[in-house]
């Protein structure tokens, strides 16, 4: 399947028809002409025949009007890339300026701190109630889950630490 193609049943049809109804003329009809090609084939773009009929369909077409198409689409998916990536890291930086506002700045630390004095009381008590035959003591997956965000804490703040110490080095 070559490259066009590819591009062609990837973009699929409302894409194909949305670029050439914005360009008019010529590749708007080419346009229109492949995206009714695509759409029949829609249902199975991966299959060697789905691309035979697109292929035969861009072959019969102006080349240049085709690459044109491709060209546009290629621009088109770029700038779609661009946005996803764009927003993500404005989450990615609203995220952070989250963590790093002077409001909750101790808020995980805290937890962390909390979390650990509640595992160690959690253990205390069910340990020394095994000592006196009242129970079997305390069950370590419960005690790992209060402690999970002490662990998570701890855990992420080491990796933290280390990798800004191999960037540094």
């Amino acid at each position: 399947m070559t490259s066009i193609i590819a591009a062609l049943l990837s973009a699929g049809p409302s894409l194909i028809r949305l670029f050439g109804s914005s360009k008019g003329g010529t590749t708007e009809y080419v346009a229109e002409t492949i995206a009714d090609v695509v759409e029949k084939v829609q249902g199975n773009p991966n299959s060697p025949e789905s691309a035979a009929k697109v292929q035969a369909v861009v072959d019969s077409l102006d080349p240049t009007e085709v690459i044109q198409l491709k060209i546009g689409l290629e621009k088109v998916a770029a700038e779609r890339e661009k946005a996803v990536l764009d927003h993500d890291l404005g989450m990615h930086q609203a995220q952070q300026q989250t963590l790093q506002s002077k409001d909750i700045k101790g808020v995980r630390p805290a937890i962390a701190n909390r979390h650990s004095w509640f595992t160690v009381i959690y253990i205390v008590i069910f340990e020394l109630l095994a000592t006196f035959d009242k129970g079997t003591g305390a069950n370590w997956e419960i005690a790992m889950l209060i402690a999970s965000p002490t662990l998570a804490w701890f855990g992420f703040r080491t990796w933290d630490k280390f990798s800004k110490q191999g960037a540094t080095q």
